[in-house]
């Protein structure tokens, strides 16, 4: 995600609704906007969501983690289990 778009998804999932993230990533706040949120907050709901990007990029798509955990099964191993350990703990939430 671009730097742009990740503030704006951190301002939307904070209850902003009508403001605009220029490039130089100022804010601009309309009149109808419900909230306006502080830039701590901002700044830690981008950071919760940088982790949980990089952590879908590291998980892998559903069809390999079924994969892992059919063979997980047929061979009484715990490949899939070490797997997302090892995600979560490479991307610890904030």
């Amino acid at each position: 995600m671009e730097p742009i778009d990740i503030k704006s998804a951190a301002i939307s999932r904070l209850g902003g609704t009508e403001f605009q993230v220029k490039t130089d990533l100022s804010v601009v706040y309309f009149d109808g906007n419900a909230t306006e949120p502080s830039e701590s907050d901002i700044t830690n709901k981008i950071a919760e969501i940088e982790v949980l990007e990089a952590r879908k990029i590291a998980y892998g798509s559903i069809a390999d983690q079924l994969d892992m955990q059919y063979w997980d099964n047929v061979n009484s191993t715990t490949t899939w289990k070490d797997h997302i350990a090892q995600v979560k703990a490479d991307n610890p939430k904030p």
